[in-house]
């Protein structure tokens, strides 16, 4: 914090030198000037324009000073007993005493009179020519003169009795700490009234405020613009002098605010909000805010497409955590790719990342400023499909939203469309994408006419397109419409290097998550993790990693882990034997239980796993054992 900055101006030396002294103790930047009344008024005003805060004088000096600068001006207290101090000493030259004083009320000191058994006399002059003609004209009755600094130049002059009045070092003291504390609340209001302002004067609404007459007390920046006012001041302005009132005047005489009333104003229409400013149960005044309903409908477009369903880049390239050459060159594409205006299609087994590549490509677009809109194809109706994807205009069927709605592709306009699991569309569906897609305009359903849009489109399918559209499952002039651009995500089987990176950052998020300690993956049971298909690819290795951590909550245990590895192999062998009951020919698994020919036991667990379909718990019971036994002997086999 800057040094506090304050400034004394009086003729007193003693006074200043000790104010000097209070001012180093206290690290305040004090500046001195030995003048006083009249003379000072200049002193005070340059002190005022070179920053001081507050500024220190005597009575009369500082009551002339106040008049003339804006800052706090704090004055040298004189006490009674100061002034019977100097009474006492007075007594010395006799009884008739004169005190002097400038622009000061008198004090009561009859009786002081009776106490010291003398007269005493006070006079208050206005300035310094009122005070050297009392002195010099009426000086010579009085046996002293009690006064400050001023008068004390004066009666030296003719040769007089003086006493000086003197501040005492406490009165100093105490002064100078009120001076701080006015420095310091003057810091502090003026800092509210600067956040003040920024803050009125940085909102986009038009902001009046008006007292119980409607008589104008605050007007913001934005208010004069709107209103197109060309002056800047409100003094004297009315509310009926800018806006018609009347909803203004309902909400103070029923202290209800009266929220978004359309009011035309000139030939402007506005939104307008007045709340009145209730005090003791009584409306005083009242506040006004309003925009312009262009910019308001504007705004609400704008919040409509991007915001109120988060239709925004979540992800980015970052998100994708690789170090295998196959990731890098189809990472290095997509940089490449999203630079261009093509639609894209993106293949790539379940869980392989499909969603954050099409965000990393729409942020890395030059349609970033605009909406991201996402839809998994295969979560919806046919029906409502289409509804969502190309709109629908009012009554177009039963159930549907009045006043219509416009579908994604409209929503997505100058921004990307994400269309997931596209290879579960309906072939109806299809037909309509294409035509969206070959004429660049959209038709709602019920609607007569068309919208033009400007979207571009990525794609993403699980499966391979090309046998879809051989097998007659998906139509080939869309899947040429959509086959652009290529890109293909390689599932984690082969990318198995990258499974100690995926761990690393699964088992850091979500130890983070659910706060706990992080613990680390011994490389033998991370070998493990590479020996495993991943079907369901880097979703369902973080979903394992997920388990490990819940389970594992006081650090890494070889058996949790062998429990839920097996739980892999046995969904696997579950999903297999499922497949042949229905007819299907079986997937040879290469990922088999350990074969150990001539071991009886195993031979009997092989065949109550074979015949269970590969599962734990009920090979278990044909066994007649716990499943934790199964596990173990099984464990036991593994390491033979």
């Amino acid at each position: 914090m800057n040094k506090i900055r304050i400034g004394i101006l009086t003729t007193g030396k003693s006074l200043i030198e000790m104010t000097r002294q209070f001012a180093v103790k206290k690290n305040i930047d004090l500046q001195c000037i030995e003048e006083g009344l009249d003379d000072a008024i200049p002193f005070a005003k340059e002190m005022e324009s070179n920053g001081a805060e507050v500024l220190l004088a005597r009575g009369g000096t500082a009551l002339l000073i106040r008049k003339n600068v804006q800052i706090p001006v704090l004055s040298f207290p004189i006490s009674t007993i100061d002034i019977l101090s100097c009474l006492k000493e007075a007594t010395a030259y006799g009884s008739n005493i004169l005190i002097v004083s400038f622009l000061n009320r008198k004090i009561g000191l009859e009786f002081v009179e009776e106490l010291f058994d003398v007269r005493i006399t006070q006079e208050v002059c206005r300035n310094f020519i009122e005070m050297q003609e009392l002195i010099s004209t009426h000086g010579e009755k009085y046996d002293a003169i009690i006064g400050g600094s001023t008068s004390l130049m004066i009666a030296r002059q003719y040769g007089l009795n003086f006493i000086e009045t003197h501040t005492p070092e406490e009165a100093v003291e105490t002064t100078l700490e009120s001076a701080i504390s006015v420095a310091l609340h003057s810091r502090s209001e003026q800092e509210k009234t600067k956040r003040f302002s920024l803050i009125l004067n940085g909102v986009s609404d038009g902001v009046i405020a008006y007292d119980r007459e409607g008589r104008i007390t605050l007007l913001n920046d934005q208010a004069n613009k709107l209103l197109k006012r060309r002056s800047t001041s409100f003094e004297g302005t009315y509310l009926q002098d800018l806006i018609s009132q009347p909803a203004a005047i309902r909400a103070i005489s029923t202290s209800q605010p009266k929220q978004d009333k359309i009011e035309k104003v000139g030939s402007d229409h506005f939104v307008f909000n007045h709340t009145p400013i209730v005090v003791n149960d009584s409306a005083v005044g009242g506040v006004t805010t309003f925009k312009d309903v262009s910019n308001v409908i504007q705004v609400e477009g704008e919040i409509r497409r991007s915001f109120a369903r988060g239709l925004v880049a979540k992800y980015g390239l970052s998100d994708l955590v690789y170090e295998s050459n196959i990731m890098e060159e189809m990472v290095n594409r997509s940089r490449r790719f999203a630079s261009t205006d093509s639609t894209i299609l993106i293949i790539g087994e379940t869980g392989t990342g499909k969603e954050i590549l099409a965000h990393s490509i729409h942020g890395l677009s030059n349609r970033n400023s605009n909406a991201l809109v996402s839809i998994n194809c295969a979560a919806l109706s046919e029906e409502l499909l289409q509804s969502e994807l190309f709109g629908y205009e009012e009554g177009a069927f039963t159930g549907s939203r009045k006043g219509g709605k416009p579908g994604l592709f409209e929503i997505a306009h100058n921004g990307t469309i994400f269309l997931d699991e596209i290879n579960a569309t309906s072939q109806n569906v299809q037909r309509h994408l294409l035509r969206v897609l070959q004429e660049r305009e959209v038709m709602r359903i019920g609607a007569d006419r068309v919208t033009p849009i400007n979207v571009r489109v990525l794609a993403a399918s699980n499966s391979n397109l090309i046998e879809e559209v051989n097998r007659g499952r998906f139509r080939e002039d869309l899947f040429f419409r959509l086959n652009v651009l290529t890109l293909t995500i390689p599932p984690l089987r082969d990318r198995l290097s990258d499974i100690p990176l995926l761990v690393n950052r699964f088992m850091q998020l979500l130890t983070i998550e659910y706060e706990q300690e992080q613990f680390f993956i011994p490389e033998q049971y991370m070998h493990k993790l590479k020996q495993y298909q991943w079907p369901g690819n880097v979703r369902q290795l973080r979903n394992f990693i997920e388990r490990l951590v819940l389970i594992c909550d006081s650090g890494f245990d070889y058996s949790v882990f062998d429990e839920l590895y097996f739980e892999l192999f046995e969904y696997r062998s579950n999903k297999i034997y499922s497949q042949g009951k229905r007819g299907l020919q079986p997937a040879l698994e290469t990922q088999s239980l350990p074969s150990i020919t001539g071991d009886s036991e195993y031979a009997k667990i092989k065949s109550a796993l074979e015949t269970s379909g590969y599962s734990r718990s009920k090979a278990a019971k044909l066994l007649g054992i716990s499943r934790t036994t199964l596990w173990k002997k099984l464990k036991k086999f593994e390491q033979n």
